[in-house]
């Protein structure tokens, strides 16, 4: 945090207390990290196992469970 929200004084990252005011310094928030596995992001993953879903179904004849019997 540069500014000191007591005074206003530019104050360097690594100080706890403002130099001139002795007012505590408001701690830095820490840095979001977007959730990964693997190196690449959730929704990679979701797209990627949705995809696998939907090519073994097609592969093992999931369609023909829902076309109208034969015949008739």
């Amino acid at each position: 945090m540069p500014d000191c929200p007591n005074c206003g004084t530019w104050n360097p990252d690594d100080k706890r207390v403002c130099w001139r005011c002795q007012t505590e310094l408001p701690k830095p928030m820490p840095e979001k990290k977007p959730l990964r596995i693997l190196g690449l992001p959730v929704w990679t993953w979701v797209i990627l196992i949705l995809l696998a879903i939907v090519w073994v179904a097609i592969t093992c004849g999931a369609p023909q469970l829902f076309a109208p019997p034969a015949g008739g």
